[in-house]
């Protein structure tokens, strides 16, 4: 396994052209450092060329490295938010690795590290906890696991640095362990913990540190719980859809498998294993495409479809790399790989109310229900089926936002999910609002099915109760009132490239996609609503469901047979 998280760095790389490289050097010695895309490319590539790959760009990545070296320590000064924070741990890696292979000159790695210790956190990093540490952003962790590689390799030590920005990052913890950025964005859930685990893993000893391991080892059951069965993250806030996320995911499964190996556990040691191949395994197809893409659609990438401003093209997809490297690091492949959650399913799993999320997993099947959510990104209701096997977006990944903080290019007519709505006056309205309460009644998990049933409070005051039964024939939606009531779903368009064919006739409803064909069905009749929206995914057309007083909606994934 270890060697395959080298190899999928490669073609990561592999989506750079030379000329594109040259390029992006060109530009940095222009403009400077504004950003850390490129000293992650840089560090990725020496990396690569430590181990035996991309030897051709050697000179050009002695180049990048004496810039990046020169630059880091003054960056700051220059260009605010410039990701210093970044940058350094991932430099730090790339020296380490080209000392270790021995390619290089001494007097060469020599010179890069004496660049790098002229760095002081206080005037090279942007997010410095105060003393004392008050709850601060993500990027304090960052700068940890930064210098925390700094004091590893014996170029720095800032232990008091250190143990201030990681007691300022103690204090957004919730009570299962997971992470809470403003807005509580999943990724960076995840991302987080990872930074922190980097610092762990390279010998963090401060005096926070059993409190670190205590926070860390606490989230490990709901890490597993919420990889979907095509070894995907979840959905939710920002960053999300990108090939980075399972390339984290993957890293940080890495590092609870040896975390619970080392305490004994080497049942859960061996389930964190599978799901860091499962997700390794859900990107590496992306990777495979004749042309890459850094955010799972297949629009241009320089159109950013799908991205946040930030999120362009140079700076996430060598991104996934990054996390590529973290996971080759701290892969124990010793431990044997044993069956995941994702993999056997069979349960409900309850965020808490910060993340306000419910995963279920059955039979192949796996739905994410948001009840609260950042309306900048997503919308509450169910904004996930997958089924194991099936392209993820078959059916759904993730919601629709009304005006996303992402690129689209249509305007969504409102925001959408897989919801109900109950007829008020001329307009339906729908559960997937903001202003909508939920309060799930029950839930149950059977040899069978699973079990869900909520009640929706709808702004004014009417309430929709909404069950939903997971097993393995597929997904059934019902919702109950009194009055005209209607279940929304999308039914999967376009993906940047390949239009799905759709059909949908009376109480049927078919979309065949790359093999597979997601049918929806019911009792009553559908409507094609004429309205397109779009998520980072692509194009869905919206479809409605009607009856009076009861709805339903079955929905399955197989494989199209035809």
């Amino acid at each position: 396994m270890k060697e395959m998280y080298i190899d999928m760095m490669e073609s990561v790389i592999g989506a750079y052209t030379d000329e594109h490289i040259k390029k992006y050097t060109q530009k940095v010695c222009e403009n400077g450092l504004t950003e850390h895309g490129y000293p992650r490319l840089t560090a990725n590539l020496g990396i690569l060329i430590a181990h035996g790959r991309k030897t051709d760009m050697r000179n050009e990545f002695v180049k990048m490295m004496d810039i990046c070296c020169d630059n880091i320590p003054t960056a700051l000064k220059t260009h605010h938010g410039v990701g210093n924070d970044f940058s350094v741990k991932e430099i730090v890696f790339c020296l380490l690795e080209l000392e270790d292979a021995g390619g290089f000159e001494k007097s060469m790695t020599d010179k890069w590290r004496e660049k790098l210790a002229l760095i002081n956190p206080y005037t090279t990093y942007d997010e410095i906890a105060d003393i004392p540490p008050k709850r601060i952003g993500n990027w304090a962790a960052f700068g940890a696991a930064s210098e925390q590689l700094r004091k590893y390799a014996k170029i720095g030590d800032e232990s008091e640095f250190i143990e201030n920005q990681i007691k300022s990052q103690l204090l957004s913890f919730d009570e299962n362990g997971m992470y809470r950025d403003p807005n509580e964005p999943v990724v960076y859930d995840m991302v987080t913990r990872l930074q922190l685990a980097v610092a762990l893993y390279f010998g963090f000893d401060g005096e926070s540190r059993r409190e670190l391991e205590e926070v860390l080892m606490k989230s490990a059951d709901i890490t597993l719980y919420m990889q979907s069965v095509s070894g995907e993250i979840p959905f939710g806030g920002r960053s999300n859809q990108f090939l980075h996320n399972e390339a984290f995911f993957a890293a940080l499964c890495e590092f609870y498998a040896v975390q619970l190996k080392k305490y004994g556990n080497t049942e859960l040691a061996g389930q964190f294993k599978r799901a860091a191949r499962i997700a390794y395994e859900s990107i590496s197809p992306w990777l495979g495409a004749e042309h890459i893409h850094h955010v799972k659609n297949f629009f241009d990438i320089d159109s950013l479809y799908g991205c946040e401003r930030y999120a362009y093209f140079d700076k996430y997809m060598i991104t996934t790399a990054s996390w590529l490297y973290i996971a080759y690091i701290m892969a124990d492949d010793t431990i044997p790989e044993l069956p995941c959650p994702a993999q056997n399913g069979g349960y409900i799993c309850e965020t808490s109310k910060h993340f306000h999320k419910l995963f279920c997993n059955f039979g192949g099947y796996f739905v994410e229900l948001d009840t609260d959510a950042d309306t900048h990104y997503d919308s509450s209701g169910i904004g996930r089926i997958h089924r194991k096997g099936a392209p993820p977006a078959i059916c759904l990944s993730v919601p629709f936002a009304e005006n996303p903080n992402y690129s689209i290019d249509v305007k969504n007519p409102s925001m959408l999910s897989i919801c109900s709505g109950i007829k008020c006056g001329k307009e339906y309205l729908y559960t997937y609002n903001k202003t909508t309460g939920y309060r799930i009644t029950d839930k149950r998990a059977t040899d069978e099915y699973l079990f869900i049933r909520m009640e929706c409070i709808l702004e004014n005051g009417m309430i929709i109760h909404q069950e939903c039964i997971i097993s393995e024939t597929g997904v059934e939606i019902c919702a109950e009132s009194q009055g005209e009531l209607s279940i929304l779903f999308p039914a999967f368009e376009f993906d940047g490239e390949t239009h799905t064919v759709i059909d949908s006739t009376g109480n049927s409803t078919e979309v065949l996609y790359k093999g597979w064909k997601c049918h929806y069905f019911t009792d009553s009749h559908i409507k094609d609503t004429g309205q397109v929206y779009a998520n980072r995914n692509g194009h869905y057309k919206c479809f409605a469901v009607y009856g009076k007083n009861r709805v339903s909606l079955k929905i399955s994934i197989e494989k199209d047979m035809q």
